[in-house]
């Protein structure tokens, strides 16, 4: 699980910052004052992403991911860009069309750098196993002129439709931790839909999460997104060999960056755990207990 880094004294802090740390083809580089004083005590006077990234080198990165192209060309050139990052565990980066008022809202991107370690053994890793990540917390890019509609259904929890540059935006925050020298990006994926798009560039830690949710995506791959993933949220995803309920508890999906994580996942033992969990899983959707549980979620509260 991602914990925050907290106990300890002040130096075992400063002796596990990143920058520190050596990483495989990357020459040591000393942090800045800011960053110290961001890394031990969660000051950040200058308001810089994680103590080190002024306005400037984001506004840079966003260029160079390829966001700012994507949103110019779809009519909002110039965003306003923001940074709120006085919280240690909850950096952010926002942009907006025009004002800042949150109906302008183009992206929203909260972060934290923490370890993460194992919950139980997996392949060459164990729970003492410590990797340094940026965690995404929140990642929402929304489009404010856009509008729902039958070729653009809502998708489960969002407000307004995407933007279509969630990989620019990985390419973003990866681009962040490569000059933080961590070893990679995660979320926990709070929808199936969600999953699926951070599965262009990401992969579940854990190889028969992996292959499970490669099976999903087969199993499912010919019913619309939207209505998909709502029947996944309200449990009517069954086993299609037996009927009984298959349950999807997502965990840990993982952008490698650095080190032992970026072997790990193109290794032969993952590939093979992975494809065994997805060849013995077969799931559909029961389309009778979906629509009892719409119905049952819709129906009025009886206090009587």
């Amino acid at each position: 699980m991602p914990q925050k880094k907290s106990g300890g004294s002040a130096f075992r802090r400063l002796l596990s910052f990143p920058r520190f740390l050596t990483r495989e083809g990357s020459a040591a580089v000393s942090p800045s004052e800011g960053e110290l004083l961001f890394e031990l005590t969660g000051g950040n006077p200058e308001n810089r992403l994680f103590g080190r990234f002024d306005e400037e080198w984001v506004r840079a990165h966003l260029d160079k991911s390829g966001i700012l192209p994507g949103l110019a060309g779809k009519g909002y050139r110039d965003p306003l860009l923001e940074l709120a990052c006085a919280d240690p565990d909850d950096q952010r980066i926002f942009l907006y069309a025009g004002e800042k008022r949150r109906e302008r809202l183009l992206l929203e991107a909260r972060m934290q750098m923490c370890f993460f370690h194992p919950k139980h053994p997996i392949g060459p890793f164990t729970p003492d196993d410590a990797f340094q990540m940026l965690i995404i917390h929140w990642l929402v890019l929304s489009d404010p002129k856009a509008a729902f509609g039958f070729k653009r259904p809502r998708l489960p929890g969002q407000h307004r439709p995407g933007l279509g540059l969630l990989t620019e935006s990985l390419k973003l925050l990866r681009g962040i931790g490569r000059e933080l020298l961590i070893d990679g990006v995660l979320d926990i994926p709070d929808h199936f839909h969600t999953a699926q798009f951070y599965a262009r560039t990401m992969r579940f830690f854990d190889p028969a999460a992996e292959g499970t949710f490669q099976a999903m995506m087969r199993d499912l791959s010919g019913i619309p997104l939207a209505l998909a993933s709502e029947a996944v949220r309200e449990g009517a995803m069954v086993d299609a060999r037996t009927g009984e309920p298959f349950l999807w508890q997502p965990t840990e999906q993982i952008l490698p960056v650095h080190g032992p994580l970026r072997r790990y996942f193109r290794s032969d033992r993952y590939l093979a755990q992975s494809g065994q969990a997805a060849h013995r899983t077969r799931v559909t959707i029961d389309w009778d207990l979906y629509r009892r549980k719409i119905a049952a979620a819709a129906a009025p509260a009886n206090y009587c």
